[in-house]
């Protein structure tokens, strides 16, 4: 039993094993940790059988029908069009989708799709065939933006099953920090490792604003599940994806990480409340200070756009005795404000209350 995934469970973060990014998981882990019943769902890479897949979906079964279809979800990448622009490409979309659940024939079989194939169309076409699904590749505000306001337009009062925007927190730091190493002075240094947690952050933050419109609001109404963020740490070393978990703790949401990195949280991690929605200030301010080094997140987000399922680039270890980036901010730059406060007024509709001044 890994006593920090039921915390994170506690504080409403469903966990997911995510063997998209690594190869070290076995079979035989993953199958414990599900029979155990401490995850809601699986990514998986491309390369799953069909009998691998249904052996997967199987365990997670109970919870699936437990939770009316919200959990206990596996999700396999579908492969991309030749021409992911072509006119036909919904249609692609759609009808390798029809083939993956025909093979497979599990009804929580997740579809995933890249962020820039998500569009009204595809997706509409999707929920019509009755297929959970995750947009992934999400590496920005503006991304997310998009992404959910593409899935509101598509799902109407009779959907019913559950959809996911996942979030690559590493796949943000790992250009930003790049860039800032290029720079190379001290101040751009103490912003090493602080992108991918602001961007994913003021991401939650789009997300509220979306869904507490009056039209998600009617779709809820009539019974439509809400899209859920969910957060990718993947391609970061063990204790700092196990650091980047425990900063992106909010209700609602859930988080991926591999079987190594959930002992690595166990281990070292303090699951101890929210820790997005009192910080959108101090995330603003991060991704303000990046704008002054001339690195733009969005611009980032759209070079670096990956097709799901396909590795993240390789994680390079901190070097022992190195202090979380947190730690490492120039002089009059806080990272969190103290008792996590925020001056960040909320948008009119959010369901978020009010940071305390």
């Amino acid at each position: 039993m890994n006593h920090a995934w039921k915390r994170l469970q506690v504080e409403g973060v469903d966990v997911w094993i995510d063997m998209a990014a690594s190869a070290q998981d076995t079979a035989r882990e993953v199958r414990r940790a599900l029979g155990q019943g401490e995850v809601s769902g699986v990514r998986t890479g491309p390369a799953r059988s069909a009998d691998e897949l249904r052996q997967s979906c199987d365990l997670l079964r109970p919870l699936h029908r437990a939770s009316e279809g919200v959990r206990g979800l596996v999700s396999v990448p579908l492969p991309a069009p030749p021409a992911p622009a072509s006119p036909g490409a919904a249609e692609w979309w759609v009808a390798r989708a029809r083939e993956l659940r025909e093979a497979v024939g599990r009804p929580n079989l997740v579809v995933r799709l890249s962020v820039d194939a998500a569009d009204p169309a595809t997706l509409r076409g999707l929920f019509a065939l009755g297929t959970p699904l995750e947009v992934a590749g999400v590496r920005s505000v503006g991304q997310y933006e998009r992404a959910a306001t593409a899935l509101l337009a598509a799902l109407d009062g009779a959907t019913r099953v559950a959809s996911f925007i996942s979030f690559d927190v590493a796949g943000v730091d790992h250009p930003v920090d790049a860039r800032l190493d290029l720079i190379g002075s001290d101040e751009a240094k103490a912003l090493r490792g602080r992108a991918g947690l602001a961007a994913a952050r003021l991401a939650h933050r789009e997300h509220d604003v979306v869904f507490s419109s009056a039209r998600w609001g009617a779709l809820a109404a009539a019974g439509a599940p809400e899209p859920r963020l969910l957060w990718l740490t993947g391609g970061f070393p063990l204790y700092r994806a196990a650091h980047v978990t425990q900063e992106l703790v909010t209700r609602g949401t859930a988080t991926a990480m591999t079987l190594a990195a959930g002992r690595a949280l166990e281990k070292s991690g303090t699951i101890c409340g929210d820790r997005v929605w009192r910080h959108y200030a101090d995330a603003e301010r991060t991704l303000a200070y990046l704008d002054w080094f001339g690195i733009s997140v969005e611009s980032l987000a759209r070079r670096t756009l990956r097709v799901p399922g396909t590795p993240a680039p390789p994680a390079a270890p901190e070097p022992p005795g190195v202090a979380p980036a947190e730690s490492r901010l120039p002089p009059g730059r806080t990272g969190h404000t103290a008792q996590g406060a925020s001056t960040a007024a909320r948008r009119p509709g959010s369901r978020r209350p009010l940071a305390p001044a």
